[in-house]
């Protein structure tokens, strides 16, 4: 092969190369966003400058709170195409929040829906970071019971995961356990598991469930009213919540097995 033609071979890779190396490991200034998990080369620490220079984008969507807004940021899906390579069966994006939160979202999800990590909305900065969604561009994203949850303000860190590996064993149902614990399982995963921790997994904004969990009267209780609850799991009569302390008593009295395979993923529907 020629020089010629062994550079022409090779720019094709090199172009590649150079599309997932392009985000700093360590940048000038107070860090914004650290980038980690299941990606070659992490972690990576963004500073503001940095997140500007990745691919921005607007969307139209109105957030949990009522807010109108035309938000404009990183475009998530075209970043992590072209500046992120992923490893190890990525399959999730974890988002973490200042107060905690560990909102898991589905790859495909990110890259169907399009949203954007806003450091805008209608053109005003922002004060701190949101995962916004195009929920008025999109009207079928508002139909799904996840997508409120979807939303997270104040995000400080991404992590890619392998979801079963992240959050499988915390979310497995052992033999015997109550009738209604699998479903509950599931309406923990999507519903509780980015505020709470179960098994060593989760979210830490509210406390762990898996050493105190709340009985069905307390849940009856708590509920109506708790952020992330919504009237669809009260729909058949209550049997969401039966069906969320059936699994919460079951994960407090069994350990997580090391590994298992088969049951509710963040996001995901049952398996």
């Amino acid at each position: 092969m020629t020089r010629l033609g062994a550079c022409s071979f090779l720019l094709p890779i090199a172009l590649a190369c150079a599309r997932t190396t392009r985000l700093p490991h360590t940048t000038e200034g107070e860090p914004a966003l650290e980038v980690s998990g299941l990606l070659r080369g992490g972690p990576f620490r963004l500073g503001e400058a940095d997140l500007a220079s990745l691919p921005q984008r607007a969307v139209r969507g109105v957030d949990p709170d009522g807010r109108d807004a035309r938000w404009e940021g990183v475009d998530l899906a075209a970043t992590i195409s072209e500046r992120v390579a992923l490893t190890g069966g990525a399959d999730t994006l974890v988002v973490r929040t200042a107060d905690r939160r560990a909102v898991a979202v589905p790859l495909s999800v990110i890259r169907e829906l399009g949203p954007v990590l806003a450091l805008r909305a209608d053109r005003e900065a922002l004060a701190e970071r949101v995962l916004a969604w195009p929920n008025v561009e999109q009207h079928g994203i508002s139909s799904d019971p996840r997508a409120a949850l979807w939303w997270a303000r104040g995000v400080v860190a991404i992590e890619f995961v392998d979801a079963w590996r992240s959050f499988g064993p915390a979310l497995h149902v052992p033999e015997g356990a109550p009738a209604g614990a699998l479903a509950g399982a599931g309406i923990f995963a999507e519903r509780c598991l980015g505020c709470h921790r179960v098994r060593g997994a989760g979210g830490e904004a509210g406390p762990d469930l898996t050493r105190a969990p709340p009985s069905l009267d307390r849940l009856r209780a708590l509920l109506p009213g708790h952020p992330g609850w919504t009237a669809g799991a009260e729909a058949d009569g209550g049997r969401g919540t039966e069906e969320l302390t059936a699994f919460l008593r079951a994960a407090s009295l069994v350990p997580a097995p090391e590994g298992s395979a088969g049951r509710p993923t963040p996001g995901g529907r049952d398996e």
